[in-house]
């Protein structure tokens, strides 16, 4: 066994939980903001709803096993009530947050036995929940107040204008042809793909923060957001006028939102860094897979879970070098010493 001195590994550092949450908090800012820019006060209370709930979930599972409620200040039930809530129609009815929020924390978090032990990540868990259980509600979106000229109090209401999303409209458009499409403002608002593209912006402002702060690494986004530009470009290119453009996946959908807050979570993906690295890549391969073939027009929450399924895997196959040793030892070679 060969061995190489270094510098000690052990270095700690003084970020808490409470603390990197507070920054997705913060990061999540932009998103909102805009978000309630375009669609209203309805998205202010999915999220006030889905975070009560959350919160309240967390607190009744502590208190069933006595333990100290001490546990909620590390903000972890906050943040996925928030990620939870971003990805709500502003029309959505009153118990959909609710029911989303205690989803999250009761069957995606505390059931594998809390902070650190959930395989899936608890917010994309409720939300694929949502829309198998409840497809009609989930799949309303009001279009953007630019576009109905209704007062912003009011454009949360379930008697606001609703429309297709860009990706929903294309999966409906049918034999439609592409040029077709773009010049039919009855299927897709003009302003709806505004709406959505400007929050893909904020969510990317959001992401650049943390990789600024040094909370998520720039790696796996890169490796997803890469994937749906070559792949997707591949897709388009068989069939220019029934496949989505490149720029449309990550335009229209939720794709950089789950680049930079979803994918990224600590406890559910890959940790070491070629892991990270398939793992984004493997998230956009079925992404636009399912985009363009399967029965959702997002499919990213679908993808993110099944990622999720393969994490271990990927940890197993990409161990890192451990300290001292001159090279990694594979998953495909544990059975020798190849140090």
């Amino acid at each position: 066994m060969s061995m190489i001195r270094l510098s000690s590994p052990h270095a700690h550092s003084q970020v808490s939980t409470a603390g990197i949450m507070r920054q997705v908090l913060l990061a999540c800012l932009p998103g909102i903001l805009t978000l309630s820019w375009f669609f209203g006060i309805g998205i202010l209370l999915n999220l006030f709803l889905a975070c009560l709930s959350a919160l309240a979930a967390e607190a009744l599972v502590m208190k069933l096993r006595n333990r100290p409620l001490t546990s909620l200040t590390d903000y972890s039930a906050l943040v996925t009530g928030v990620l939870l809530g971003v990805c709500l129609p502003a029309t959505a009815p009153w118990w959909i947050p609710v029911v989303g929020g205690f989803f999250a924390l009761l069957v995606g978090k505390q059931l594998f036995g809390g902070l650190g032990q959930n395989p899936f990540n608890p917010a994309m868990a409720a939300y694929a929940f949502l829309l198998i259980s409840f497809p009609v509600q989930m799949s309303i979106w009001p279009l953007p107040i630019s576009a109905t000229d209704v007062s912003w109090l009011n454009s949360g209401s379930a008697d606001a204008l609703t429309g297709a999303t860009a990706l929903d409209a294309w999966r409906n458009k049918g034999l439609l042809m592409a040029d077709e499409f773009w010049q039919d403002n009855q299927r897709l608002n003009p302003a709806m793909l505004q709406a959505t593209s400007s929050i893909a912006l904020a969510w990317l402002l959001g992401g650049l923060y943390l990789i600024a702060r040094r909370i998520i690494q720039w790696q796996l986004p890169a490796a997803f957001i890469g994937t749906l530009l070559i792949y997707g470009a591949f897709v388009w290119g068989l069939d220019t006028s029934h496949y989505a453009p490149p720029w449309l996946h990550l335009a229209a959908g939720s794709a950089v939102f789950a680049a930079f807050f979803i994918l990224t979570d600590p406890v559910s993906g890959a940790t070491s860094m070629k892991g990270k690295i398939l793992f984004g890549i493997g998230a956009g391969l079925l992404v636009i897979s399912i985009r363009t073939w399967g029965s959702y027009p997002d499919g990213v929450a679908f993808s993110i879970l099944l990622m999720n399924f393969a994490a271990p895997a990927l940890d197993y196959f990409t161990r890192p070098r451990v300290y001292g040793h001159t090279k990694a030892r594979s998953g495909m070679k544990t059975g020798k010493n190849h140090d």
